[in-house]
């Protein structure tokens, strides 16, 4: 699935390359640009996503995700 069209070609070389573009999730997601850790967990949901084990819905969750600090 491709829900956000995130889905893109990068050609390098004589080869293409299939990437997963978190910009696509821009207009579903917090403007807050998310955590380096949180841009690789969101790009491998965006590889991943076949509405079943990975769900549009579950990215959109996570993408607009807001960590609050834990209390002491």
């Amino acid at each position: 699935m491709n829900s956000f069209l995130s889905k893109a070609t990068a050609p390098l070389g004589n080869r293409a390359y299939t990437i997963y573009s978190l910009p696509a999730l821009a207009s579903r997601a917090s403007p807050e640009p998310p955590a380096f850790s949180l841009k690789i967990l969101l790009e491998n949901l965006l590889r991943r996503e076949d509405g079943a084990n990975v769900t549009a819905a579950e990215i959109e969750f996570l993408a607009n995700w807001e960590p609050k600090p834990s209390q002491p």
